[in-house]
């Protein structure tokens, strides 16, 4: 999806400039459109672009993060005067901007540089809390699993779908894929799509009290209802934010959708097995 030919970082880099109050050091390419797992957008769902904006500040532990959120905002209407006050969302650590008509919804993720190369940095959420995160890792992390197993992004497509249609709250794509990547270093390389989900599915119902961590990390650290371990920072759990009502909804669903997979591998015929599928991922899933 070239999301690049409608969100041009050059243009907030010139108000950036002539502003003077902060320097932007790097644009990263984040989430699903730069490692391309995303599904085809939906009706009145706009796709999603995550695009990480580094700042150089003089010292990342002491300044006005609420000063650089007002800033962006400004920045971001100067940039796009042709857009409406409802064209920008703020969310907890992100700018949303919508691009009407052409199924783009750009989310910008401030965070100020802690390295030269722009590689780590700080992001800050509106109540002034911060934690320590790569996109560069995150990305690198992601395509390292999929270089490992090729079936990757269709689990994930589909993972991802399986969560919008089952209305899973808290439980995100980032989860999601970093559970099938902790599956490849465990488990070795999916023998197929449909063996991949129930892998996913049967780690959810029995293993997922253990929780999910990379190299040395450890995720008994944490007390969080999920964990998580962020593959940039050891000491972030990325699912701290979800409920154990949440954790227990995921675990139920993916309890069901194990069964639902594993029944329709008997059946005779492929409408059939569509039929058994369409429960999990839509009315409109088909097989090609």
């Amino acid at each position: 999806f070239p999301y690049t030919t409608l969100f041009r970082s050059e243009k907030l880099e010139a108000v950036l400039a002539a502003d003077g109050s902060y320097k932007i050091k790097k644009f990263r390419r984040a989430g699903s459109l730069e490692k391309g797992t995303s599904n085809r957008p939906r009706a009145g769902k706009p796709v999603d672009a995550d695009v990480g904006v580094y700042f150089e500040v003089d010292d990342p532990n002491d300044f006005d993060v609420g000063a650089l959120q007002t800033l962006i905002k400004e920045l971001l209407a100067a940039a796009y005067p042709q857009k409406s006050a409802g064209d920008f969302e703020e969310g907890a650590r992100t700018f949303g901007v919508v691009f009407q008509g052409s199924g783009l919804e750009v989310d910008l993720v401030p965070i100020v540089s802690l390295d030269a190369e722009a590689n780590y940095g700080l992001q800050y959420s509106r109540t002034g809390d911060c934690i320590k995160t790569s996109v560069k890792v995150h990305v690198d992390h992601y395509r390292e699993h999929a270089g490992r197993d090729p079936l990757l992004a269709s689990s994930l497509r589909l993972a991802k779908r399986w969560r919008y249609w089952q209305e899973l709250d808290g439980i995100q794509s980032f989860h999601l894929e970093l559970m099938l990547s902790y599956l490849i270093d465990r488990d070795g390389t999916a023998p197929s799509l449909e063996e991949g989900l129930r892998r996913l599915f049967l780690f959810v119902m029995r293993d997922l009290a253990t929780g999910v961590a990379f190299d040395d990390a450890d995720a008994s650290r944490f007390s969080d209802p999920l964990v998580i371990v962020d593959p940039a920072n050891e000491d972030n759990n990325v699912t701290a934010r979800v409920s154990s009502e949440e954790r227990e909804a995921f675990v139920d669903s993916a309890r069901a959708a194990y069964e639902t997979l594993s029944w329709a591998q008997g059946l005779p015929g492929k409408g059939e097995t569509i039929a058994a599928w369409k429960e999990l991922f839509g009315e409109n899933f088909s097989i090609d």
